[in-house]
């Protein structure tokens, strides 16, 4: 498998089964969702190339930054031209070319876009957007093919200047029943309210698939199969799924780096000061390329007056500030233009509320922030040598650091991940935890039924004690019952339980959690806890 799809596979099936489902008549449309750099463009590029079904026609469509006319003469060109390749007949990009080799065959569908065409040099936008939705059905009825219709980043339709475009397209959408419509987008709350709002169907709604970035053993096998014969360690290996926040994007740039230098030093294997350099030199060179794309982005979101306190906003979180009320604080300002510039943030997916902390959604733009940006702002002395051999210094310490903490026990992580809360509401993979603040955080040993011990953790509130279990090896059905029993035996009446699982519970043992009140919280929602305070993975 292409290490694009690890970590991936279930999204792809459903995506494939959606597909599949269409050519038997029946269409249920998909939406994915996830934070940019998570890989949703490479997957569904791949998904329509790999399409070798003379029955379906692929379109995908990136409107990332596009206007009306590239939709329009994108999706035009693609009907015809997919529709030649199919039929064998000649095969261009030019759209008058098209038009005349497809136009005996085509009638209808080549009449429309050459209306479509004639609207657009009047600049009749509106009433050439109307043809365009209208142009998949008129295309499906005259040829008798399906179409899987790609829209990645749609919520840019918004940009089009159109007025009513996504009930436009929800109308089309409804009827089209041969079209298959896969949307995509990296602002997730943005594109919830259009399909909540927007896009409402009068014949069903949009499937929701979310795609996260790679979880810790996905980019280890991703890591493995992007070095090929390099050899890495897995300490290295985690750290780097810790340090990218398991984007794709961002793991391939750093791995092929890694690859080079492993090349220009000869080495078979990667360590820790090689790892290094190329931090450095995609990191913190100005030219480098993640540097680079970081400080795009910074210098949009700072430039113009109204945009002043964005750069010490964003300075503020990468320093550990996540409350508004910290963020005034640091920067001894009022708290509604703090919350206002948030709000702005937000929209623009590069700051993440959840309950009452702010954080900076990104963990690679976050250290580059505070390593880089912040330092190379600030810097009186300006001699470049000396930030380099500071930051040199800092990702050392920050590799150092990383294999210190993944050497606890898992104890100690989930105890200093307890004293970061502060009755706060959180939301964690859809689910909502209220997290009181926690003291006299005690870690304790219970006896399970087989006579060995088990971790766990005994927190107290201020309206009763929670008790943690902790377990890396695998849980059946009766280690619940025994941590009930037990728990009874140590007099303990827990306000909460919570069951830390770092392996995969049976069936039995979920079943048997829950009825006994227990939250359940996997190694994926353990390490999201610890990311939102800036807190490295828990490595099983």
């Amino acid at each position: 498998m292409d290490q694009s799809f690890i970590g991936r596979q279930h999204i792809l099936d459903t995506i494939r089964k959606r597909v599949t489902d269409l050519k038997e008549g029946y269409r249920q449309n998909l939406a994915l969702l996830g934070s940019l750099h998570v890989g949703k463009s490479t997957l569904l590029a791949r998904v329509v190339s790999d399409m070798d079904d003379h029955a379906i026609v692929p379109v995908y469509l990136d409107l990332e930054n596009r206007d009306f006319y590239y939709f329009a003469f994108k999706l035009t060109r693609s009907l015809l031209y997919q529709y030649a390749r199919i039929k064998g007949l000649t095969v261009t990009e030019d759209l008058p070319a098209l038009l005349d080799a497809v136009g005996a065959a085509l009638p209808l569908s080549t009449a429309q876009i050459r209306e479509i065409q004639a609207y657009l040099e009047k600049g009749k936008f509106s009433d050439a957007c109307d043809l365009v939705l209208a142009l998949p059905e008129t295309f499906t009825q005259e040829t008798g093919l399906s179409c899987v219709i790609v829209l990645d980043e749609f919520q840019a339709f918004e940009d089009f200047g159109i007025p009513d475009v996504f009930s436009k397209l929800a109308a089309r959408i409804t009827t089209q029943k041969r079209c298959l419509y896969i949307v995509a987008s990296s602002y997730e709350a943005q594109a919830q309210i259009i399909l909540a709002e927007k896009l409402t169907l009068l014949f069903g709604s949009f499937e929701v698939l979310t795609l996260a970035p790679l979880e810790l053993k996905a980019a280890q096998v991703f890591i493995e199969r992007r070095m090929g014969q390099v050899r890495m360690g897995l300490q290295l290996k985690n750290f780097l799924a810790d340090f990218t926040g398991g984007r794709p994007l961002y793991l391939d740039i750093i791995l092929q780096e890694l690859i080079n230098l492993s090349a220009i030093y000869k080495q078979e294997e990667i360590y820790a000061p090689l790892v290094v350099q190329s931090i450095e030199n995609l990191i913190f060179s100005r030219w480098g390329a993640l540097s680079r794309h970081f400080e795009l982005i910074t210098n949009r979101l700072c430039s113009g007056k109204n945009n002043r306190l964005v750069m010490p906003i964003l300075f503020a979180l990468a320093n550990g500030k996540h409350k508004v009320k910290d963020i005034t604080e640091a920067l001894a300002v009022k708290q509604a233009p703090v919350a206002q510039k948030l709000s702005a943030l937000i929209t623009e997916e590069v700051v993440e509320k959840n309950g009452g902390y702010f954080h900076i959604k990104d963990t690679l733009m976050r250290y580059w922030v505070k390593y880089v940006f912040e330092k190379r702002v600030k810097a009186i002395e300006l001699e470049p040598g000396r930030q380099k051999k500071e930051f040199k210094e800092e990702a050392t310490r920050a590799i150092s650091d990383f294999q210190v903490q993944s050497r606890k026990d898992l104890s100690s992580r989930v105890s200093e991940l307890l004293h970061c809360f502060d009755n706060e509401q959180l939301k964690i993979h859809g689910r909502f935890y209220k997290m009181p603040a926690f003291h006299d955080v005690r870690a304790l040993k219970m006896r399970q039924r087989n006579g060995s011990m088990m971790d766990v953790i005994q927190a107290e509130t201020e309206e009763g004690p929670w008790l943690l279990v902790l377990r890396k090896d695998p849980i059946a059905e009766s280690d619940i019952n025994a941590v009930a029993d037990e728990a009874k035996k140590m007099g303990i009446r827990p306000r909460k339980c919570v069951l830390v699982s770092l392996s995969n519970l049976d069936e039995g043992a979920r079943l048997r959690a829950l009825e006994e009140r227990m939250w359940i919280w996997n190694e994926m929602e353990l390490n999201s806890f610890m990311s939102l305070f800036d807190k490295p993975y828990i490595v099983p």
